[in-house]
């Protein structure tokens, strides 16, 4: 098949010529004004297409001007070949991302007469078809892209399973969560918690302060870096006060990734977000990714009419069935050069690809990632839930947007980053056993020369209303951080080159910070009252104890302000300083969030890959301007 996909020069020139083709039209879409579509319409289609910086066949297809089926139907006929809806069965080995850019894919020995199947992608690939000698060949069968896909996928299941389970050879030889901790690494965690429980029996007191003086620079580093946010001013919002907008042409190809899993009770309101987005349909290549094992939600998106520019696709069973596993596979195949991900209920701010576009290209290659501001949009459904908008407000409008512009890294959140793809895939994707991915994937970004910095775009957030789901999503994310702890301290001394004194402390704090604190708290709690009941916070029996009185007792107090003041600060940058009336309740917020802790920890040693999955569609109100199903959005 290489001569209908390289060309003749002969029949190059006789069909193509200088690529115009009847009525004066670009030949990639000429043929579609004998199909019965209007000239002039193709025309206007070809003028945008030139100034947008895309193929006309591109922007012909996205626009919905000709559905795709029509289009290849059209370029058959149009050529003397056949047409197939459905590919016949394919030879199984092929690379799917390599034989879909190509367009050409051996058909399976079962299929008498017909040797390729033919979806040559809009670009060079769909001229150089049109002018090859490929006209008139009885071996050659036409069929629309998405189902050449679809099919590639269903006969290379087993491989592109693996490889997005990282289970092929590259895969295996990653670090990964996989592979749980090392030796070295249990023999230290059992050296440190036997010998102190033991002391702790003996010598309880002393064993607490021998805690604090261990744990001490964790906490001190958790509380400097909060201090220092709250003293950090934001950044002006240029965007907005400048009016900056990006031309059409200098856009890349962006590509959005959609994780569904029994979403079927937001399914139409992450379409419409989607098709919101100001972003050129011919640039955009979003990705609704699909488990195979979850019918539901396959009958649901089928039976729904999907716009050109959205692609449903089905992830083959394997193991584990997580979201990272599922974004392996439209990393795989991801057509821009951007990347950036939506979970099933977001409503991204519709400018926000634009802004992240116009980020990197005025940015240096080092810089990576972007990370929006997710905003709780729920927040008075119930005392949970706005408790859970003080934590994202403090998060990402004041601790991580100051700690990104020190030059530190942060735990991303698990949607609306935006990344350079190519940057992705010299990383290797998303570590698929990693029940936190997002957490993971920044800190391996940053190990590679990565930079990432802050995005200030909202995206609303549906915060689970309910205490059960609250605690199942929260012993997930810890569970991560810890797998995320083990993975990368796999070699500590490799880990401190590659991330640098700095990124290597911000992790310690972040990371490790955020799990010792979380489990310390009752314990702390329990301490710092007895401490305070006997007196000896106040009367130190030597110098020793006063030095050590005085230190825990300034922690105390600057970790008890930060608790406040951060999420304060950010209900107020928010707009929503209501919020605040909450704050009361952060201690016992925090109860919570150990009880997690210990419980993610038992997982962890029960069932380390288990994916704890949040139920969407359940929130009864909104901030800012959510519409219940079946209204009219705004």
């Amino acid at each position: 098949m290489g001569d209908a996909v390289t060309g003749d020069p002969v029949m190059g020139a006789r069909s193509a010529g200088d690529g115009r083709g009847g009525f004066g039209l670009p030949v990639d879409i000429a043929f579609l004004a004998a199909y019965g579509i209007a000239p002039a319409l193709l025309s206007e289609a070809a003028t945008v297409a030139s100034r947008l910086g895309v193929w006309p066949a591109q922007q012909v297809l996205a626009t919905g001007l000709v559905d795709e089926p029509t289009f290849y139907r059209a370029l058959a006929d149009s050529l003397h070949l056949r047409f197939s809806g459905v590919p016949p069965p394919l030879s199984p080995g092929a690379d799917v991302d390599a034989s879909l850019r190509q367009g050409v894919v051996p058909t399976a020995a079962t299929e008498p007469g017909i040797r390729f199947a033919c979806a040559p992608p809009p670009g060079p690939v769909l001229r150089r078809f049109i002018a090859s000698i490929a006209r008139g060949r009885a071996d050659v069968v036409v069929v629309p892209p998405a189902a050449l896909a679809a099919a590639l996928r269903r006969t290379n299941a087993r491989t592109i399973a693996e490889r997005a389970a990282w289970l092929d050879a590259d895969g295996l030889a990653r670090v990964s969560a996989r592979d749980g901790s090392t030796p070295w690494q249990k023999l230290v965690a059992i050296g440190l918690t036997g010998p102190a429980a033991f002391l702790a029996t003996l010598f309880p007191l002393g064993a607490l302060f021998g805690l604090a003086l261990t744990l001490g620079p964790l906490f001190l580093g958790a509380v400097v870096l909060r201090l220092a946010a709250l003293m950090e001013k934001p950044a002006p919002d240029l965007w907005r006060s400048h009016r900056w907008r990006v031309d059409d042409a200098r856009l890349p190809v962006y590509t959005v990734a959609v994780p569904l899993l029994g979403e079927e009770a937001v399914l139409d309101q992450n379409l419409k977000a989607m098709a919101a987005l100001d972003y050129p349909p011919a640039k955009l290549d979003i990705r609704l990714l699909i488990e195979e094992t979850d019918p539901g939600m396959c009958a649901a998106v089928a039976a729904r009419t999907l716009p050109p520019f959205v692609t449903a696709m089905i992830v083959p069973a394997g193991i584990p069935r997580t979201k990272p596993r599922a974004l392996n596979l439209a990393l795989a195949e991801a057509h821009g050069s951007l990347f950036t991900i939506f979970d099933a209920e977001d409503r991204p701010d519709p400018q926000q690809l634009r802004m992240a576009a116009a980020r990197f290209l005025h940015a240096p290659p080092d810089l990576v990632c972007l990370q929006a501001r997710l905003v709780i949009d729920n927040a008075a459904d119930g005392a949970l839930t706005r408790l859970f908008a003080l934590e994202y407000a403090g998060l990402f409008d004041v601790l991580n947007p100051a700690l990104l512009r020190c030059g530190l890294p942060i735990m991303l959140g698990g949607t609306s980053n935006h990344f350079r793809t190519e940057a992705l895939r010299r990383i290797g994707g998303w570590d698929p056993w990693n029940v936190t991915e997002d957490a993971d994937i920044g800190f391996r970004l940053v190990r590679q020369g990565g930079r990432i910095a802050d995005l200030p775009s909202p995206t609303l957030e549906e915060a689970p209303p309910h205490l059960r789901a609250w605690l199942k999503q929260r012993v997930r994310w810890l569970k991560g951080y810890l797998q995320t702890a083990i993975s990368h301290l796999v070699a500590p001394h490799r880990f401190l080159g590659e991330a640098g004194p700095s990124a290597s402390a911000a992790f310690f704090v972040l990371v490790l910070g955020t799990l010792v604190s979380t489990l310390g708290y009752p314990v702390f709690l329990v301490a710092t009252a007895i401490a305070l009941v006997d007196g000896s916070f106040l009367s130190p029996q030597d110098g020793i104890e006063a030095l050590l009185a005085a230190v825990a007792l300034s922690l105390m107090v600057l970790g008890t302000l930060v608790v406040f003041l951060v999420p304060a600060l950010g209900a107020r940058r928010r707009g929503a300083p209501e919020l605040a009336r909450w704050l009361c309740l952060i201690p016992f917020y925090l109860l919570l969030a150990s009880l997690a802790g210990w419980l993610a920890l038992l997982e962890y040693l029960r069932r380390p890959f288990g994916w704890n999955k949040t139920q969407h569609g359940l929130a009864r109100s909104s901030r800012y301007g959510y519409h219940p199903p079946g209204e009219p959005g705004p």
